[in-house]
């Protein structure tokens, strides 16, 4: 679960002050009409390559309303530079290590979880398999930890070594330090691993007292 505190002021850097929707367009290359079938990666990296160039070549007003934009839209942030790991794509020639596109139902429990945390009530759901709920959960948890201030989110399992266990994939932490791992640094929140990831823990130096931690 996620508990919202009072946000202080908006600041500039980190990209949350009010912004102009116009400013970030031209920023965003997202990925249309994706096969999940037969997924063409190769366009997606080329998409996210080509957006990134755009980001490190816009103003800093332009990137204050491209975070703006993310905060109001998770799903597309996760989408636009989420990745995650499935060893099963080894079967199918597909390197494991792939872009996080959320299929409608992913993106419709993602956008279920906000709505609950926005209006501070609890919800629950069943995990089904081989739909990506951890990943959801953990791509979520890290995306309002690098665009919002002043929240703490937990995680949980039944086993210790399911909600941390440092290399094991399987572990809802080490999963967080890959997600992260693999964000553009200007999306980091300042994050850094090897200081900022301590067992069951994590911190964004950015955000200030917004942090991950077990439950």
């Amino acid at each position: 679960p996620a508990r919202h505190r009072a946000e202080p002021s908006p600041d500039p850097v980190r990209g949350d002050a009010p912004a102009q929707p116009q400013d970030f367009r031209s920023l965003r290359l997202a990925v249309i009409d994706f096969d999940w079938k037969n997924p063409d990666y190769a366009e997606v990296y080329r998409r996210r390559t080509e957006s990134l160039t755009r980001i490190r070549a816009a103003s800093a007003r332009e990137l204050i309303s491209l975070k703006a934009f993310y905060r109001d839209h998770i799903p597309d942030f996760i989408s636009d530079f989420g990745m995650t790991y499935d060893p099963r794509l080894a079967r199918r020639d597909i390197p494991p290590v792939v872009p996080f596109i959320l299929f409608p139902r992913q993106r419709e429990w993602v956008e279920w979880l906000i709505g609950h945390w926005r209006a501070g009530t609890p919800g629950l759901s069943d995990k089904s398999r081989d739909v990506g709920f951890s990943w959801l959960a953990v791509a979520t948890g890290c995306s309002l930890a690098t665009l919002f201030d002043g929240i703490t989110i937990g995680f949980g399992s039944r086993l210790e070594d399911l909600v941390d266990q440092t290399g094991d994939m399987k572990s809802l932490f080490e999963k967080a330090r890959f997600f992260m791992d693999k964000l553009p640094i200007e999306f980091r929140a300042g994050w850094v691993r090897k200081r900022d990831a301590p067992f069951k823990r994590m911190f964004f130096p950015d955000r200030k007292s917004t942090r991950l931690n077990s439950s």
